[in-house]
């Protein structure tokens, strides 16, 4: 379940919020390389969605940040 350096980057800009577009222009790279890293995101973590990503990668302490809390 070991994501790269980018795709921890590109994981927490957009669980922060920002679009892949948005994250593209922040890290210098092309917005299909932010779609590329989603898909490689979502199966190394096991999720079916990006949402679920998000989710897993902050219950591991991947991300920082947990939204679900009250």
């Amino acid at each position: 379940m070991r994501l790269t350096h980018r795709e921890t980057q590109v994981l927490q800009h957009l669980a922060n919020g920002l679009s892949s577009r948005e994250v593209a222009q922040k890290l210098g790279i092309s917005y299909y390389t932010v779609k590329q890293h989603r898909v490689r995101i979502k199966q190394r973590l096991g999720a079916t969605t990006f949402a679920h990503a998000i989710m897993i990668a902050r219950d591991e302490h991947i991300i920082e940040g947990d939204e679900w809390t009250s």
